[in-house]
């Protein structure tokens, strides 16, 4: 069977298996990220407040977040983690919104080809747990190998559950 054949299978099997909860701290999410609306391929990342105070979501009011063990801007969160966790990507730049400071938003070339949008060289990952705009339901998740915390407008980890 050929490697195009398997992915989509594996894919299958894996959302599957975090549907039973049979990956730790998966069980219900969806396997979309959200899509972010605007031009094609356009990114905002801006920020909202809420019972964490000021944080980073996208265009859409969808919360974003940080992994711990990622470090200088590199995404650890490959397969289970990424679908879990779906990073946020984009196929040019980001757009810095309201409350964002653009010299942190940066872009990181994944290992599948695509640009990860980076703040402060902390990768940006969505929670498929959120289900809607303002949504905070990983804010302190230990799941898939490490730590998950919203992102601060300076760009550090809001760590207060």
């Amino acid at each position: 069977m050929s490697t195009m054949i398997l992915r989509p299978v594996w894919r299958a099997v894996l959302l599957v298996l975090a549907g039973l909860g049979l990956i730790a701290g998966t069980a219900g999410v969806a396997a979309a990220a959200p899509t972010p609306t605007g031009s094609p391929g356009a990114v905002t990342v801006m920020t909202r407040t809420g019972s964490h105070g000021a944080y980073l979501v996208d265009g859409q009011g969808k919360s974003l977040y940080l992994f711990v063990p990622d470090a200088n801007g590199t995404s650890t969160c490959y397969g289970p983690c990424a679908i879990a966790w779906p990073p946020l990507t984009v196929p040019d730049k980001p757009t810095a919104g309201s409350g964002v400071n653009a010299a942190m938003l940066t872009t990181v070339n994944r290992t599948d080809g695509s640009k990860q949008v980076v703040y402060n060289k902390h990768p940006l990952y969505y929670w498929t747990g959120d289900t809607k705009p303002g949504d905070t339901t990983g804010q302190g998740l230990n799941n898939l190998g490490g730590l998950w915390w919203l992102v601060s407008p300076n760009g550090t980890a809001i760590t207060a559950k």
